[in-house]
């Protein structure tokens, strides 16, 4: 019971500032190595829960991006390539999930219990012969929260023009009814109907989603500037759950990194 009270702090406590880093991924899409490059970015969720407090919606968070000999670490997922070259990339992965709530983030949600964000274990496989390319990748929560599976399957183009990095990308996600159910599902001691917060199961369903990154860095610079958006449009099962009031989600990001070379 303590070693799982220790983990769960740990994991909600690093979840706080590693998981929402979401697109953090996204950012890296060079071959080869990159020294560590640190710093920080705004960041806006607008969730799709009902009556979300405006003031959960933004939030500071770090960019952490590293590429080694076998080792990676990009945003919310770090690594181990065990299958690298210019064309392709197989590796396993960790990665922090940050779905969840507070029950205190919104006055609808109040009373409920919290959804915690989560870490991961899986693997991804990238295929990147030229600048377009297509990513599948699997996860299972690993931390006791949801215990639910996510596989996502994306397409993405890298265009690179002088200092400028663009990626567009369009991709699809699977959650299984455990991931959906505990993210938005409502239990039957969390009811109060005179709200309308009613019972809710959510079986597994297929989210859709596009984006886009760019990023600015000098040749001779350390610093690097990024900025990236993406939308989210939500599966019915969670659009169906009463405390949902939204089929989409909206993820924007601002940041500065410095990138320590030798």
């Amino acid at each position: 019971m303590k070693n799982r009270l220790i983990s769960s702090l740990f994991i909600s406590t690093a979840a706080i500032f590693l998981s929402q880093s979401v697109m953090g991924g996204e950012f890296s899409v060079d071959t080869g190595k990159r020294p560590i490059t640190i710093g920080i970015g705004a960041l806006h969720k607008d969730k799709p829960y009902e009556d979300y407090d405006n003031s959960e919606k933004t939030s500071a968070v770090p960019v952490v991006l590293y590429e080694g000999e076998h080792f990676f670490a990009r945003g919310s997922t770090i690594g181990w390539d065990f299958m690298d070259s210019d064309a392709m990339e197989l590796a396993v992965i960790g990665e922090f999930l940050g779905d969840g709530y507070d029950s205190g983030d919104s006055d609808f949600l109040n009373g409920m219990s919290d959804r915690d964000p989560s870490f991961g274990l899986g693997g991804h496989f990238v295929w990147k012969p030229e600048n377009l390319g297509f990513k599948l990748a699997a996860v299972t929560d690993v931390a006791d929260n949801s215990d639910g599976t996510q596989v996502r399957g994306e397409v993405f183009y890298a265009h690179r023009t002088g200092d400028w990095m663009f990626k567009p990308y369009a991709g699809i996600i699977w959650q299984d009814d455990d991931y959906n159910d505990y993210y938005y599902g409502v239990r039957p001691s969390e009811t109060i109907p005179a709200i309308g917060r009613t019972a809710y199961s959510a079986d597994s369903d297929i989210n859709y989603r596009f984006g886009a990154v760019a990023v600015y860095q000098k040749k001779t610079s350390p610093w690097m500037y990024i900025g990236g958006l993406r939308y989210d449009l939500l599966g019915d099962e969670i659009d169906d759950s009463p405390i949902v009031d939204d089929d989409s989600e909206l993820t924007a990001i601002l940041g500065v990194a410095y990138t320590f070379r030798k």
